[in-house]
């Protein structure tokens, strides 16, 4: 797409969001669009501004589709629609929905938040650093997920599903000697990620990146990886029931 073709798909637009502009638009463009702005013709120094705050709008380059956007620096909205590119390929729809609704965004990092927490953990439980240690794929996982908590998406037929996850450290809930225990069936660490309440149940992430569910009914298999941990815990889709050692059963 041209800067051209952009202004003609923006000038409506911006006669409909700021007629006094009479279509005339400003354009920014970045690697997968343009950011364009209803241009207003100077106000009379003695009379207040007719516009403050107005929205901006990005047209994508592929699809050219337009959508509007806060009142940012045309640069601050160019990086908010590359996040939003990121997120759109990384989770579907309903799912980044759901994550959305509760807060998280692709660029989300509570990790300050975490580290004051694992700070008051670990003091208050001398020697469980060492039982309990936190490992990269975990301290990601809680940098960006943790606090949200949402219900997850009913699936017809699926009992498993419509339950309610808190991510942590909104639980106050470290049930140490159940976490190693699983490490040491496992063969790698294991850390609390979230609270489930069918049960109520937790889900830890292991060292190599799966996330599984402790249940009193057994353990499951939520996703190989983060994301896909997310996506099927979001969708409330069922989960795969794992022998002692994490090995999915009758695989």
């Amino acid at each position: 797409m041209t800067p051209d073709e952009a202004t003609q798909i923006a000038r409506p637009w911006a006669l409909a969001s700021l007629p006094a502009s009479g279509g005339d638009v400003g354009l920014y463009e970045f690697e997968h669009g343009f950011v364009a702005w209803a241009k207003v013709p100077p106000s009379d120094p003695d009379r207040p501004p007719e516009v403050i705050g107005a929205p901006l709008a990005v047209i994508d380059k592929d699809s050219g589709e337009l959508t509007t956007w806060p009142s940012l620096s045309p640069q601050a909205v160019a990086e908010l629609y590359e996040l939003e590119l990121a997120a759109r390929r990384r989770f579907p729809e309903d799912v980044r929905q759901v994550l959305t609704a509760a807060g998280w965004k692709s660029n989300r990092n509570v990790e300050t938040w975490i580290a004051s927490w694992l700070r008051e953990l670990y003091e208050a439980s001398p020697g469980l650093e060492q039982r309990l240690p936190i490992f990269p794929v975990a301290r990601r996982l809680l940098e960006e997920f943790g606090g949200l908590s949402f219900r997850q998406l009913k699936q017809p037929g699926v009992a498993t599903s419509g339950w309610s996850v808190e991510f942590w450290p909104t639980k106050g809930r470290v049930l140490a000697d159940l976490f190693i225990e699983f490490a040491g069936d496992l063969g790698m660490p294991v850390f609390p990620l979230a609270w489930f309440e069918d049960g109520p149940s937790d889900i830890v992430a292991a060292a190599d990146g799966r996330v599984f569910l402790l249940h009193e009914a057994g353990e499951f298999l939520i996703g190989a990886d983060p994301d896909e941990a997310m996506r099927r815990l979001v969708r409330g889709e069922p989960f795969a029931e794992v022998d002692d050692h994490g090995e999915v059963l009758g695989s």
